[in-house]
């Protein structure tokens, strides 16, 4: 077995070079102001004007570090303000997915990983301010950018538009967010000192402003009092047209870097200061592709945070920690999966530690802002696991329900099954026997399809068009599976067109010699957990679950080394921890401790591919990284 390939990024004596190169270049310009004030539950003003924050009519610079609920474990929110506080950041900006909010139709969810109300309560006692952005929409890598997956079923409402009912929904799920947390807004004595308004949506292309007018007329109807503001990267209308300004609400830029940028930003938002929320510490990784070293060194990103102290700009590390796109979370960008880890080659890692970038940036804000950060806490245990062998095993379609979730003519996308995440099989028995060439013509996202349960064809859109197309021969009666995989929804959601193709399933039915097959058996498989394992004797022919056990005598979090496997999801004692694929980079899948327990631990697999010839797992406490295989098509672009 091959040894991870090491990250660059990573080595200690290019981290502590880099820190000694950064001393030697800290800029002479005078010292950048923070204002003494914290929270600490008394009544607080924050004003954005004159080109600068105030804080009690201290002017202030908020230097943030940016972080995701249901990205990072609610047990882990503790230490990931005391780090970011320990850093010498003075603000938190939180990403808040409204599809975990509100999962399932008018049901919402704030507990666990998306106690909103706790999280901005733990800001307040270490004394850090606080920025959430709740969407509706978010991007950030996300399922679908955050919007839930039961709007698909209404493919009149046209998103992120001005349309009645998209605002009513926008409207019910803010109100229940401003719900809990308006009492923590600065205006009442709480750590929430802005909330944005959309993202991006200049990339849009907008004919005009009113959505946004719309919308935020909805953030102030539902109850937020504090400063709005809203964020685009370069080149969309809102930063050469004066008429999409929005009265109110701060417009800040993603991603300035440069003079040009600075000068066309103060330009266009008037008495505002300017306010970077997206200074990337590194990017985003695709299945097929190396982990992403775009932005990714410290010399890269401790020049850009000096670059916006030198011009006195108040900006958030995008990310300060990214962690983990746990379960089917992972977005899609354009037709390209996002992968499971989002280490993003943060200052804090996926596992919670603290590294050399981390240190390099505290040194950098505790010089510029004169200012003495707590001492750094101590990182969180990350442990060895002892290879684990799998002997148990039982094909995925022995685990079907006994009856179907719908019998119908024509196939249904998931959404119309009302089902968000996971699998969705389309069964169809042929009593004499099938012959001839079976046509997938928009099956959304991977297909495995299956004769009497034996693999017989993979059709994805990046193996190219040729996949959608099998031939197929064989004697009756046959009963032909297709197993469809929802790989993410599309995260920058851009159009009409995104909205259409965010819909997953057999979506365009399934063509046998050009005639359309009908008459479906639908099985909805979510498989957010697996539960009713019963080990087979038999040597199963197609996608196969494997289940063991192993025992701890200490927890910590463990990168699981998935390299003898091929493609599929791993559940650690009923924890989904998202998918694996060996189209790398990325082979490992991170586990956090919360998950594990002292004692005895299960863990499954889904393997939709072949049977591993070393069917084990082990832990180790490092991310695993190994030479991508590219896919032969290109998915991060809107045609193919």
């Amino acid at each position: 077995m091959n040894e991870p390939i090491p990250r660059p990024a990573r080595r200690p004596i290019f981290g502590l070079l880099a820190a000694a190169l950064l001393l030697s270049l800290l800029p002479s310009a005078p010292a950048q102001t923070v204002a003494s004030v914290v929270p600490d539950g008394k009544h607080h003003t924050f004003a954005a004007r004159d080109h600068r924050f105030f804080l009690d009519d201290q002017p202030t610079l908020l230097i943030a570090g940016e972080m995701h609920f249901g990205r990072v474990q609610p047990e882990d929110w503790d230490l990931r303000i005391r780090q970011a506080k320990a850093m010498g950041l003075n603000t938190i900006s939180f990403y808040l997915f409204w599809n975990q909010v509100e999962a399932k139709e008018g049901k919402f969810n704030f507990t666990g990983m998306t106690d909103v109300r706790r999280v901005l309560q733990l800001c307040a006692k270490y004394g850090m301010w606080a920025i959430l952005r709740p969407g509706p929409y978010c991007c950030a890598e996300t399922e679908y950018g955050g919007i839930p997956a039961w709007t698909l079923k209404y493919p009149n409402v046209r998103i992120r538009s001005n349309d009645p009912t998209w605002l009513e929904w926008s409207r019910r799920y803010l109100a229940q967010v401003c719900r809990q947390v308006a009492d923590l807004q600065v205006t009442h004595g709480g750590p929430l000192l802005m909330v944005q308004i959309e993202n991006e949506w200049g990339i849009t292309r907008p004919t005009s402003n009113d959505y946004m007018v719309a919308l935020r007329n909805v953030f102030t109807g539902v109850g937020f009092d504090v400063q709005l503001f809203t964020c685009d990267p370069s080149g969309t209308p809102e930063w050469r047209d004066p008429s999409f300004r929005l009265p109110g609400v701060l417009h800040a830029r993603n991603g300035l870097s440069s003079d040009a940028m600075f000068q066309q930003s103060e330009a266009a938002i008037g008495d505002y200061p300017v306010f970077v929320p997206e200074v990337y510490t590194a990017w985003f990784s695709g299945w097929g592709e190396p982990i992403a070293t775009r932005h990714s060194t410290i010399p890269q990103i401790t020049t850009w945070a000096n670059y916006l102290l030198d011009h006195n700009d108040s900006f958030c590390l995008y990310v300060l920690f990214g962690g983990t796109n746990y379960g089917f979370s992972n977005g899609c960008n354009e037709y390209l999966p996002v992968q499971t880890s989002y280490d993003y080659n943060a200052p804090i890692d996926e596992a919670g530690r603290v590294t050399e970038k981390y240190r390099a940036l505290r040194t950098l804000l505790s010089t510029r802002l004169k200012t003495t950060p707590p001492p750094i806490p101590a990182d969180p245990a990350v442990i060895e696991v002892p290879p684990i062998a799998f002997t148990d095993r039982e094909a995925l379609l022995d685990t079907l329900p006994r009856r179907p979730t719908l019998v119908a003519d024509q196939p249904v996308s998931m959404e119309n099954l009302d089902q968000d995440y996971g699998f969705v099989l389309y069964r169809k028995k042929f009593p004499d026997g099938l012959k001839g060439t079976l046509e997938l013509r928009k099956a959304m996202d991977y297909t495995v399809v299956m004769v009497n349960g034996r693999t017989v064809g993979k059709s994805f859109v990046g193996y190219g068009p040729d996949s959608s197309k099998v031939g197929l021969d064989e004697r009756g009666p046959v009963a032909l599976d297709l197993l469809v995989y929802n790989l993410g929804r599309i995260s920058v959601v851009v159009s009409d067109r995104s909205q259409d193709r965010a819909r997953k399933g057999l979506i365009g039915g399934a063509y046998l010699d050009g005639a359309e097959l009908k008459g479906w058996e639908m099985y909805s498989l979510p498989m957010a957990s697996v539960t009713g394992f019963k080990a087979s004797k038999n040597v199963p022919a197609g996608p196969t679950l494997y289940r063991s056990t192993f025992t701890l005598d200490q927890v910590g979090g463990t990168f699981l080394d998935l390299r003898n496997w091929s493609f599929g999801v791993v559940w650690v004692n009923g924890h989904n921890l998202g998918r694996f694929w060996d189209r790398g980079g990325l082979r490992s899948l991170f586990v956090p401790a919360q998950w594990l327990k002292r004692g005895r631990n299960q863990i499954t697999v889904l393997e939709l591919h072949d049977a591993p010839k070393v069917p084990e797992i082990s832990g180790g406490t490092r991310i695993i990284e190994e030479k991508a295989v590219p896919f032969p098509v290109r998915l991060d672009r809107p045609t193919l």
